[in-house]
This record gives C-alpha cells, structure tokens and sequence, in this order.
C-alpha cells in the first residue's frame, strides 16, 4: 500500500518525522509528504532536506494556519495526520481529523489534555480511525521503553524514568544567544510548570526543577544532574500498569548548565509567562516576543547539531517470586545526515513509526496512549533501524 501523511508544523523537534517519512530505505510505502506551517519558509527548509533523502516521493510545503477554518478540508487529503503544532492546538486538530475522517498522532500535552482527548475514544472507533497521542520521545518512545521494561516481570512496583542529555552544539561561534534544541514552549514549560508523581493513591505535586539527583548515562552522557519536569507520561504508565500492582512512577530530566542559568533567568524575571503585550502593534504574550525573538536568530543560521540523549527506564519488581530489576536503555546521537539534533530524532522518528503502522492498519481504532497499541519489539526493531540504541537488562536477586 502507499500512504499520504500530513505533518503540522516544522518545528525542531517535528521536523525529524518528515525526514524519516521522505527516506525510501526506511519508510518505503510513503506516497506524499505534505509539511504545513504558518511560515512558508520554515517549511520550505525541512521540505529541501527531506528531497534529498528520496528519489521518488511528492514533498510539499504548505501555508497553513492551524487556527482556519479551513483545516478540515486540507485534512480530508491525507490518511494520516502528525500534529507537530503547539500544544494548545491539540484540541482543534484532533476534533478536525476526527470530523475529516483522518488518523490522528501528537507529540504530547499535559494530563487534562490526555484526559480530554481520551473521552474521545468512543468517537474515533464510531468514525472508524484511530489516534495515537503523546508519541514523541518523552512521552511516546519512554512510553514504550516502560512497557518494555514492565512485560519482563510478573509483578511491577515501581518505574522510575531518567533522561540525560548532553549539548555539545557550538552555540558560541554561531552567535546564537539563546538555545532551543526542542520545543522552545516545551523548555519553558519544564521550567515553570508544576510536576506530577503518580502513585496507586493519586498524583502528588511538586515544584519544577526539585528532587535533584546524580544519574550515570552511558557515555558520552555520562554523570549528569537530573530534576523532576512536567511529563504526562507518568500518569498514562501509571494507569496502565495499575492492575499489575504499580505503587509509584516518576520522570527526570537533565539540562545542560548553560539552559539551566539561561532560561531560570528568563523565568526569575517574568519573560516565560504569559501576560498578554502589544510589540509591533500586535498582541501576544510575553512568551510568544521571547519565543519570535530566538527563532528568528535560529532559524538564519545553519548549525551543525552535537547533542546526546539517553533514557533509563527502571522497573522494580518481582520475577518468578524474586525480587528483579528490569532496566531499558535508549541512545540517540544527532543526526548529521540528517542535519537534526539527537533531541529532534528522537520526537521524529517515533511520530514517524507509529504513523506509518497507523497507515498500514496495525492499530485498533480508537484512542490510544502509546503502551496501549505498540508492540514493544516492533517499535525497537523500527527504531534501532534508524540508528536509535536499545540495551535490555534482567537483574534479579537470587535466594541468600
């Protein structure tokens, strides 16, 4: 079969799934590409990289606004949509593809929004589609790595998920001032934001950027400082493996030094948030100026990404009435190639898996977080065929 998917925004962290898509060795049965943002130019940019990974497949850049009225009728184009845009417009494209008719897959929100888009499942199957949600990196990739970890044991305790990333990007001699190696409103939000900790009792709450601790990655990650980030992955996992005795789930990040002092400055005086200014004569908030203002640097200026992130997820337990330890490990380097940050391959190239076994009808219809329809050996057979690294590891403790 051949399939046409659709990709909102091409941002940093999307774009990835377009170039994924667009490569014949890796995704031969994708027919047409569209990448539609509201600037014409970013869209441009990733539609050039992605031509050059193809011989024979349609890439084209759209401008679009996700906001229009018109967006159901762009839809009704495609058999699979990958909405790459803000979180806020989640809403509105998912109601869109369902009216359309379309599959649907996101990036992540928070947990109202899972939430909202879960009470949407009746819907989807009614239609006849299907909806995947949060499958990124974190959520999406992490969720599947949980699941991978917790099908290893009989019965599952606690899972703890920690990411380390290391930036290596020559910012300096680029005169870029401010980084944005993923989602500038996701960065800003980890910064802000409270943070929830699942437990069997119900979600605690604690203050961005608390709970410090020393993690060892693989290297060259190695030793990093990791805090607690808003993530919605701790709640769909911890609902998922409730039945298979799930007490406990948290996420930690690790931030380079340089993002750490730049954007808690940034928070410490006000210009994350989201007042509503006039600049130029146009409204926005004071989030949106930040946001325009380090794009703009960004986007004309053509760098050689150099970054490293790695995934341990960890599931406590018991295995055959021992006490185990199941650990899933992923690495991702950036992708020169490719010309994208490891940070940016690793939300793409999931969002791109998952879309095209949407394509192929390997999901159910529905609504779906991502343990709930992925196999796990599938997508890390998928995966590690784009370069991302899996270790596997049973350890359990033997009778004293």
């Amino acid at each position: 079969m051949s399939m046409k998917v659709l990709l909102l925004g091409a941002g940093i962290s999307s774009s990835s799934a377009a170039l994924d898509l667009a490569d014949d060795r890796l995704s031969p049965d994708v027919k047409e590409i569209a990448v539609a943002d509201i600037s014409i130019e970013r869209a441009e940019k990733v539609v050039r990289k992605a031509l050059r990974l193809t011989k024979r497949k349609k890439v084209e850049a759209l401008c679009v606004d996700a906001s229009s009225d018109d967006l159901i009728n762009l839809i009704k184009n495609y058999d699979v949509v990958i909405n790459g845009l803000l979180y806020t417009y989640i809403p509105k494209v998912m109601k869109s593809c369902l009216e359309a008719g379309v599959n649907y897959l996101d990036l992540g929100s928070d947990v109202e929004t899972v939430r909202m888009q879960k009470s949407l499942d009746k819907k989807f199957k009614d239609r006849g589609i299907t909806a995947i949600i949060g499958m990124g990196c974190s959520p999406g990739m992490i969720n599947i790595m949980a699941k991978r970890a917790a099908e290893e044991l009989d019965y599952v305790e606690k899972i703890t998920m920690r990411e380390g990333w290391i930036d290596l990007t020559d910012y300096g001699s680029a005169k870029i001032p401010l980084p944005v190696p993923y989602s500038f409103d996701t960065i800003a939000d980890e910064f802000e934001d409270k943070v929830e900790i699942w437990t069997d009792k119900g979600l605690i709450l604690v203050e961005a950027l608390s709970g410090a601790e020393i993690v060892e990655f693989p290297e060259p990650i190695g030793r990093q400082k990791v805090y607690y980030v808003e993530h919605p992955e701790i709640y769909t996992i911890g609902e998922y493996l409730r039945g298979k005795g799930l007490k406990f789930v948290d996420y930690k990040l690790s931030f380079p030094d340089e993002l750490v002092m730049k954007y808690s400055m940034l928070r410490d005086i006000g210009l994350l948030n989201e007042e509503e200014i006039f600049y130029k004569g146009k409204k926005m908030t004071i989030r949106d100026l930040v946001r325009e203002k380090a794009l703009e640097k960004i986007e004309t200026i053509d760098v050689t990404p150099d970054d490293f992130d790695a995934i341990i997820v960890s599931a406590y337990g018991l295995k055959n009435e021992r006490p185990a330890t199941c650990r899933v490990i992923s690495v991702v380097r950036s992708n020169k190639k490719w010309g994208v940050s490891a940070q940016s391959l690793a939300v793409g190239v999931p969002a791109s898996i998952a879309a095209q076994m949407m394509g192929y009808g390997k999901i159910d219809k529905g609504v779906y977080n991502p343990e709930e329809v992925i196999d796990s050996d599938y997508f890390i057979k998928s995966a590690s065929k784009r370069g991302i690294e899996f270790r596997i590891s049973l350890e359990t403790k033997l009778d004293s």
